[in-house]
């Protein structure tokens, strides 16, 4: 059998119409539903971080709270200006503030009790001849 020669070469030409504007969109699909994924994504590490923070701020108004009311005065004094710190945070709600003035009122309260209870103490008025020994 004799080869049969190949046929001769075919131009095809391809013509489409432009495309709709639901393919334009739709080849963008993929890119919106990534940008929304990761805006979903960035809230929700901002929620939990935020949570984080105040769940610390608790933690360490506990502290403060439990070291306000105890028998040392140092350590009484150092809860107190803890909690004064914190009170001034963004991240305290107005409860949690309420119940940092009212722990303040206790401690500050009976230290005022204190102090009224003393005696006054005279004033210690110097003479100027008194003042004058004292400087030679």
């Amino acid at each position: 059998m004799a080869p049969t020669p190949s046929p001769s070469p075919a131009t095809i030409i391809l013509q489409s119409a432009p495309p709709e504007a639901w393919q334009v969109w739709a080849a963008f699909a993929p890119l919106i539903a990534a940008v929304v994924a990761g805006l979903i994504a960035a809230a929700a590490l901002w929620q939990k971080r935020r949570a984080d923070n105040r769940a610390e701020w608790w933690r360490r108004a506990q502290w403060g709270l439990d070291a306000s009311f105890d028998s040392d005065p140092d350590r009484q004094a150092m809860g107190l200006a803890v909690l004064e710190v914190l009170a001034a945070s963004r991240l305290a709600t107005r409860e949690e503030l309420k119940i940092v003035e009212e722990a303040w009122q206790e401690p500050l309260e009976e230290e005022e009790a204190v102090l009224d209870s003393r005696a006054a103490v005279p004033d210690n008025e110097e003479t100027d001849e008194a003042a004058e020994e004292v400087d030679q």
